[in-house]
Protein backbone atom coordinates (compact mmCIF):
# COMPACT_ATOMS: atom_id res chain seq x y z
CA UNK A 1 0.00 0.00 0.00
CA UNK A 2 2.48 2.12 1.04
CA UNK A 3 4.99 1.50 -2.18
CA UNK A 4 1.65 2.17 -4.33
CA UNK A 5 0.96 5.65 -2.66
CA UNK A 6 4.73 6.34 -3.07
CA UNK A 7 4.43 5.46 -6.72
CA UNK A 8 1.16 7.49 -7.21
CA UNK A 9 2.76 10.46 -6.05
CA UNK A 10 6.38 10.02 -8.13
CA UNK A 11 3.86 9.93 -11.46
CA UNK A 12 1.66 13.39 -10.02
CA UNK A 13 5.30 14.82 -9.21
CA UNK A 14 6.15 14.21 -12.60
CA UNK A 15 3.16 15.35 -14.28
CA UNK A 16 3.45 18.50 -12.34
CA UNK A 17 6.99 19.07 -13.18
CA UNK A 18 6.24 18.42 -16.54
CA UNK A 19 2.98 21.05 -16.64
CA UNK A 20 5.59 23.66 -15.13
CA UNK A 21 8.06 23.43 -17.63
CA UNK A 22 5.50 23.39 -20.49
CA UNK A 23 4.31 26.55 -19.26
CA UNK A 24 7.78 28.15 -19.00
CA UNK A 25 8.37 26.86 -22.87
CA UNK A 26 5.01 27.80 -23.77
CA UNK A 27 6.23 31.63 -22.35
CA UNK A 28 9.32 31.79 -23.93
CA UNK A 29 8.02 30.38 -27.34
CA UNK A 30 5.09 33.49 -27.00
CA UNK A 31 7.88 35.70 -26.08
CA UNK A 32 9.80 34.74 -29.65
CA UNK A 33 7.34 35.42 -31.67
CA UNK A 34 6.16 38.59 -30.40
CA UNK A 35 9.49 39.63 -30.60
CA UNK A 36 9.83 38.33 -33.99
CA UNK A 37 6.31 39.55 -35.48
CA UNK A 38 7.51 43.25 -33.82
CA UNK A 39 10.32 42.88 -35.54
CA UNK A 40 9.21 42.12 -39.06
CA UNK A 41 6.62 44.93 -38.81
CA UNK A 42 9.26 47.12 -38.16
CA UNK A 43 11.29 46.11 -41.01
CA UNK A 44 7.88 46.59 -43.32
CA UNK A 45 7.38 50.25 -41.93
CA UNK A 46 10.60 51.42 -42.77
CA UNK A 47 10.44 50.11 -46.32
CA UNK A 48 7.56 52.39 -46.49
CA UNK A 49 9.34 54.82 -44.13
CA UNK A 50 12.12 54.99 -47.21
CA UNK A 51 9.55 55.09 -50.27
CA UNK A 52 7.75 57.97 -48.65
CA UNK A 53 11.08 60.02 -48.10
CA UNK A 54 11.90 59.56 -51.35
CA UNK A 55 8.67 60.15 -52.75
CA UNK A 56 8.46 63.57 -51.11
CA UNK A 57 11.92 64.32 -52.07
CA UNK A 58 10.23 63.75 -55.92
CA UNK A 59 6.93 65.52 -55.46
CA UNK A 60 7.16 67.88 -52.72
CA UNK A 61 4.46 65.77 -50.94
CA UNK A 62 4.02 62.74 -49.34
CA UNK A 63 2.01 60.03 -50.71
CA UNK A 64 -1.74 59.74 -49.27
CA UNK A 65 -2.14 56.16 -49.95
CA UNK A 66 -0.44 53.04 -51.26
CA UNK A 67 -2.00 53.22 -54.74
CA UNK A 68 -0.24 56.77 -55.21
CA UNK A 69 3.14 55.22 -53.32
CA UNK A 70 3.69 51.93 -55.31
CA UNK A 71 2.59 53.74 -58.74
CA UNK A 72 5.31 55.75 -58.03
CA UNK A 73 7.94 53.31 -56.97
CA UNK A 74 7.13 51.05 -59.87
CA UNK A 75 7.28 53.13 -63.02
CA UNK A 76 8.54 56.89 -61.85
CA UNK A 77 12.09 58.18 -61.89
CA UNK A 78 14.60 60.03 -59.22
CA UNK A 79 16.39 63.18 -60.23
CA UNK A 80 20.50 62.40 -59.98
CA UNK A 81 22.59 65.51 -59.91
CA UNK A 82 26.42 64.61 -59.82
CA UNK A 83 28.98 67.26 -59.08
CA UNK A 84 31.97 66.75 -62.27
CA UNK A 85 35.04 68.96 -61.15
CA UNK A 86 36.39 70.38 -58.18
CA UNK A 87 35.93 73.99 -55.90
CA UNK A 88 39.63 75.31 -55.63
CA UNK A 89 40.53 76.80 -52.60
CA UNK A 90 40.29 80.36 -53.89
CA UNK A 91 36.36 79.97 -54.06
CA UNK A 92 35.14 77.65 -51.40
CA UNK A 93 32.35 78.44 -49.78
CA UNK A 94 31.12 79.66 -53.33
CA UNK A 95 29.97 77.30 -55.35
CA UNK A 96 27.63 79.02 -57.24
CA UNK A 97 29.94 81.12 -58.46
CA UNK A 98 32.49 78.04 -59.71
CA UNK A 99 29.41 76.77 -61.35
CA UNK A 100 29.10 80.14 -63.40
CA UNK A 101 32.61 80.24 -64.34
CA UNK A 102 32.44 76.95 -65.89
CA UNK A 103 35.01 75.47 -63.29
CA UNK A 104 32.38 72.97 -61.85
CA UNK A 105 29.55 71.69 -63.90
CA UNK A 106 26.36 69.78 -62.44
CA UNK A 107 25.04 66.55 -64.58
CA UNK A 108 21.36 65.72 -64.20
CA UNK A 109 20.39 62.25 -65.12
CA UNK A 110 16.89 60.47 -64.53
CA UNK A 111 17.05 57.06 -62.84
CA UNK A 112 14.20 54.91 -62.38
CA UNK A 113 13.16 54.34 -58.61
CA UNK A 114 13.36 50.67 -58.68
CA UNK A 115 17.37 50.85 -59.24
CA UNK A 116 17.69 52.84 -56.46
CA UNK A 117 15.56 52.11 -53.94
CA UNK A 118 15.54 48.65 -51.87
CA UNK A 119 19.04 47.80 -53.62
CA UNK A 120 20.29 44.04 -52.66
CA UNK A 121 16.48 43.05 -51.77
CA UNK A 122 13.65 41.61 -53.74
CA UNK A 123 11.92 45.05 -55.35
CA UNK A 124 8.92 43.50 -56.87
CA UNK A 125 7.72 41.73 -53.42
CA UNK A 126 8.45 44.69 -51.62
CA UNK A 127 6.11 46.88 -53.15
CA UNK A 128 3.79 43.95 -53.64
CA UNK A 129 3.25 43.73 -49.88
CA UNK A 130 4.29 47.27 -49.12
CA UNK A 131 0.41 48.25 -48.51
CA UNK A 132 -0.12 44.91 -46.04
CA UNK A 133 0.42 44.51 -42.61
CA UNK A 134 2.37 41.29 -41.88
CA UNK A 135 0.62 38.51 -39.93
CA UNK A 136 -3.14 40.04 -40.38
CA UNK A 137 -4.60 37.80 -43.20
CA UNK A 138 -4.61 40.47 -45.67
CA UNK A 139 -5.19 43.87 -43.77
CA UNK A 140 -3.79 46.99 -45.10
CA UNK A 141 -2.12 49.58 -43.20
CA UNK A 142 -3.95 52.88 -42.20
CA UNK A 143 -1.93 55.71 -44.37
CA UNK A 144 -2.28 59.24 -44.29
CA UNK A 145 -0.70 62.59 -45.29
CA UNK A 146 -0.63 66.37 -45.26
CA UNK A 147 0.00 69.15 -43.45
CA UNK A 148 0.60 71.15 -40.28
CA UNK A 149 1.31 73.96 -38.49
CA UNK A 150 4.61 75.11 -36.76
CA UNK A 151 6.00 77.95 -36.16
CA UNK A 152 3.99 79.73 -38.32
CA UNK A 153 5.46 77.24 -41.26
CA UNK A 154 3.66 74.85 -43.15
CA UNK A 155 5.42 71.44 -43.00
CA UNK A 156 4.41 68.15 -44.85
CA UNK A 157 3.48 65.16 -42.23
CA UNK A 158 2.64 61.76 -42.33
CA UNK A 159 1.09 58.77 -40.60
CA UNK A 160 1.04 55.00 -41.18
CA UNK A 161 -0.39 52.58 -38.57
CA UNK A 162 -1.39 49.10 -37.77
CA UNK A 163 -2.74 47.97 -34.86
CA UNK A 164 -1.19 45.35 -32.39
CA UNK A 165 -4.90 42.97 -32.93
CA UNK A 166 -3.52 42.91 -36.30
CA UNK A 167 0.02 42.14 -35.82
CA UNK A 168 -0.64 39.86 -33.33
CA UNK A 169 -3.84 37.94 -35.04
CA UNK A 170 -3.74 34.67 -33.80
CA UNK A 171 -1.95 34.96 -30.59
CA UNK A 172 -3.17 35.09 -26.82
CA UNK A 173 -0.97 37.95 -25.51
CA UNK A 174 -3.31 39.35 -22.73
CA UNK A 175 -0.85 38.61 -20.39
CA UNK A 176 2.20 39.95 -22.11
CA UNK A 177 1.79 43.54 -21.65
CA UNK A 178 0.39 44.10 -25.09
CA UNK A 179 -2.49 46.14 -25.57
CA UNK A 180 -4.36 44.99 -28.70
CA UNK A 181 -6.13 48.46 -28.99
CA UNK A 182 -3.00 50.24 -29.08
CA UNK A 183 -1.09 51.15 -32.17
CA UNK A 184 2.62 50.66 -34.03
CA UNK A 185 2.87 54.45 -35.44
CA UNK A 186 5.28 55.59 -38.28
CA UNK A 187 4.93 59.40 -38.55
CA UNK A 188 2.20 61.48 -37.34
CA UNK A 189 -0.22 63.74 -38.60
CA UNK A 190 0.26 66.31 -35.57
CA UNK A 191 4.09 66.61 -35.57
CA UNK A 192 6.32 66.56 -38.33
CA UNK A 193 8.56 63.74 -37.69
CA UNK A 194 9.08 60.72 -39.76
CA UNK A 195 10.27 58.10 -37.01
CA UNK A 196 8.00 55.32 -35.28
CA UNK A 197 7.10 54.87 -32.06
CA UNK A 198 8.89 51.57 -31.32
CA UNK A 199 12.13 54.19 -31.27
Amino acid sequence: MKLGIQAVLLVLAAFIAYLIYDSIQSKIELEKEIAYRTEVVVNHMEHIKEAQIAFKKEKGYYARDFRQLTNFLENDSLVIVKAIGEVPDSLLGKEALALEMGIIIRDTSLIPVRNEMFVGENFDEIIKSMPFIPFSNGKEFDIDAGEVEKGKIKVKVFEVKASFKDIFTGMDVKNEGVDLDEFMILGSMTEPTTNGNWD
